[in-house]
């Protein structure tokens, strides 16, 4: 990783906005109102280039009241909807497959609906490169200008109470501590998954300036959002072994791994950095939390570089010649990079926390 200027770097980012900013239709800006209701600038753009105007039309008219009560999730609108909007129903369904693939409609028991939150919809938009021709790199940088300076959090910067991620600790720095349960061992996650699909990683593909310098291909989905995915023509299925070796490459990488914050891993494991990810700035802290023995240190503040919350510093101890690492207790959010990247082994795990700081279940979308 090379030294960096943040806001400089989102600086540069706001000049190639503004040097291809371009005009857009009222519809946009009653249909970006609904996901990020004081974003005039960025989401009425960002929606204009994921819909035509007639496609459009067809988001706002939704959900379509005529359609039948149905036994589940699906995309289908009825005659009368596409007769509606004087469009023949065949080139309604294309319209809104292709919606579909880029992220902007999801199927629901009601038919399509649009992506109900920023959210939703940036994890569904950013991961697909199969209209990136078509978008250009200008649709990334509406995205990372939203944004703002992905400057690393500082130690006042701290995950609300029930936020809605979590960290998972790295697995070599906890396999051996008495009382790890399997929502936090990475590879007890990947075994109990039926469908295991790698992607590639929507905040990394949405701040092209970034210096983690980490693989694009960095997001792991399960289940119901792994076969989401591979509908709309993402990612690639892996085996368990292709997963946690995934996750091994990832393990000597400047990143953390993160989750939905609840008890039972069904969707993503994703790995993050702070340059182009604003998800793990929230996310709560895991049960574990990082100890230096400070007669092992030796000085090399790799601990310190590594570290994305800046809870490892230097300092000096009696008794002992030089500066040495300390943890901050009451910053530290237990992700175990530090443990994994000690040559000299003077940083482990300890836990600290009960099951209870782990929720039953939490909602992200």
């Amino acid at each position: 990783m090379k030294p960096t200027d943040p806001q400089a770097i989102y600086s540069k980012l706001k000049e190639r906005v503004e040097s291809n900013k371009f005009t857009v239709d009222q519809i946009y800006y009653d249909l970006a109102v609904k996901l990020s209701p004081f974003d005039k600038e960025f989401m009425p753009r960002i929606i204009a280039m994921m819909a035509n105007h007639e496609q459009a039309r067809i988001v706002a008219a939704l959900p379509d009241p005529d359609l039948p009560p149905g036994t589940g999730r699906s995309l289908e609108v009825s005659e009368a909807f596409a007769s509606r909007l004087n469009m023949e129903k065949t080139l309604v369904d294309k319209h809104i497959h292709e919606l579909f693939e880029k992220g902007l409609l999801f199927p629901t028991k009601k038919g399509p609906a649009m992506a109900r939150t920023f959210l939703q919809l940036h994890d569904a938009a950013l991961g697909n490169s199969n209209y990136d021709d078509k978008y250009g790199s200008i649709f990334y940088d509406l995205w990372g200008a939203q944004e703002g300076s992905m400057a690393k959090p500082s130690p006042k910067d701290r995950p609300p109470q029930q936020s809605e991620g979590r960290l998972i600790p790295r697995w070599p720095s906890v396999k051996d501590v008495p009382g790890l349960q399997p929502f936090e061992d990475v590879h007890a996650i990947l075994k109990g998954q039926d469908l295991i699909v790698l992607l590639p990683c929507g905040c990394k593909r949405s701040h092209t300036d970034r210096w983690c310098k980490v693989p694009q291909e960095s997001c792991i989905t399960f289940g119901r959002t792994a076969q989401y995915n591979l509908d709309r023509r993402m990612g690639k299925k892996i085996s368990f072994e292709e997963a946690v070796k995934v996750v091994e490459r990832f393990d000597k990488l400047p990143v953390i791994h993160c989750t939905i914050n609840q008890r039972e891993v069904t969707q993503l494991l994703c790995n993050c950095h702070y340059c182009c990810c604003l998800f793990m700035r929230f996310a709560d802290r895991s049960r574990f939390q990082s100890e230096v023995d400070p007669e092992k240190c030796r000085g090399c503040k790799v601990c310190v570089e590594r570290c994305q919350f800046s809870a490892n510093t230097m300092k000096e101890y009696p008794g002992l010649k030089g500066e040495r690492a300390y943890t901050d207790p009451e910053v530290c959010r237990g992700c175990g990079s530090c443990v994994v990247t000690c040559k000299a082994g003077a940083h482990t795990m300890k836990l600290v926390r009960p099951p209870e700081h782990v929720p039953q279940a939490m909602s992200l979308y």
